[in-house]
């Protein structure tokens, strides 16, 4: 028998959608060095100057490095920092 897909790929594919869009995987826009918006986030887990640390699903995280960062805007699901980015690392 094949390998099961999961519901959210049965649910991309039957509603034609991303699978992003239904699934616990974050997404990530960044503009220019400036700004980094962080779309399905889990809750932030860490916020210092240099460097911000949201929870990504499947206990995974997603890091922000750079300098003079600030929380520009956060509800239930999006983050968005600003600062002189240098890095946005997966963990």
């Amino acid at each position: 028998m094949g390998k099961e897909e999961s519901v959210s790929a049965r649910m991309s594919r039957k509603f034609e959608i991303q699978q992003e869009a239904v699934s616990a995987v974050p997404r990530i826009t960044v503009s220019g060095m400036t700004s980094v918006l962080v779309e399905g986030h889990r809750g932030l887990l860490e916020y210092e100057p240099e460097r911000v640390a949201a929870a990504a699903g499947a206990g995974g995280k997603v890091i922000i490095r750079g300098e003079n960062l600030r929380l520009v805007s956060m509800s239930r699901s999006d983050l968005t920092i600003s600062g002189k980015l240098w890095a946005v690392e997966l963990e």
